[in-house]
Parts: C-alpha cells; structure tokens; sequence
C-alpha cells in the first residue's frame, strides 16, 4: 500500500516536560495550539491525557471537509505521541528530539496516510500534492501556537483532575 506524508519541524524553546505536557493534554493543551481555522468540533470522547485519550474533530482544507476518530499512543513516553485514525485510514505523530541544553527541542509533526489502489489512488496522491503547501502552513502555524502556548505553561497544573 503508498502512502502519502505530511511534515513539518521546528524548534520550540522551551524544557521538554513543558512541550510534551501540552501535546499530552488533551483536555487542555493540544487543542489550544491547532489552528481553529482549520479544524472544530472538537471532542475528547475518553482519558484526555496521553495514551488512551479518544478524540474526534473535523478539518476542513481546501473545500474538502474530513472527520476524524482518533485513539493516542504513547509509543515513547516523553517523545513520541501518535493520534491513530481509529478506523485505520492514517496517523500523525509528534515527536520531541530534546536539545543538548534542554532548554529547547525540535517537534516533527508527521501525518501518512494510506493511498487507495487504482485510479482512485492516482488522483488522491495528485490531491495531496496540490494541498501539501496548506499542510505545511498548518503545521508550521501549530508549531508555532506551540511555542507560545509553552512560554508561560506550568508542566501539571491544567491537568490533574483529567490524568488516568
């Protein structure tokens, strides 16, 4: 089976702990830094922090209006989290590769997803080559929420009441 891929880096300066506790949080955090211009209806369905949590969204890119359903892996605690489309059709995961200083970190954000056979195929992949540019643009905008959202987050404290 092809798949096609979308990714983005960049460099968020703050301490690991800060930047994995939003991307964990669920309840709190993550959703804060995806840019709203892109996705709604957001819904934590189960957990809210880390591995387990369940969500549902919508996002709407050029015209095209996707839903998802979603279950988190922690594969790597501290490092890598994956949101697994829980109907099987692709994922994202973030990855944090902490700088030496551990002051900063670099943040992958990575999404494949599975092409169809045939000329189905064909045209998706055609499709995500042409909407490539808005990924990036959106990620590059969500890692960018990320690192302001981390200058003044405090690691533990929005959610103690939503941790399993």
């Amino acid at each position: 089976m092809q798949m096609y891929h979308f990714r983005v880096a960049g460099l968020i300066q703050a301490p690991p702990a800060v930047v994995w506790d939003i991307l964990a949080d669920y309840q709190n955090g993550h959703w804060l830094i995806v840019p709203k211009r892109a996705f709604s209806q957001y819904v934590v369905e189960a957990g809210g922090y880390g591995a387990g949590t369940v969500i549902r969204f919508t996002i709407k890119i050029a015209g095209t209006t996707r839903h998802y359903h979603q279950r988190v892996l922690v594969p790597e605690p501290g490092r890598t989290l994956i949101e697994r489309d829980i109907a099987g059709v692709g994922q994202t995961s973030f990855t944090l590769t902490p700088r030496a200083d551990g002051t900063s970190n670099q943040v992958d954000i990575l999404t494949d997803v599975p092409s169809r056979d045939g000329l189905a195929g064909v045209i998706e992949r055609a499709l995500a080559r042409l909407i490539a540019p808005t990924m990036h643009n959106l990620y590059s905008e969500e890692l960018a929420n990320l690192n302001h959202l981390a200058q003044t987050w405090t690691v533990g404290a929005s959610h103690k009441e939503t941790q399993p």
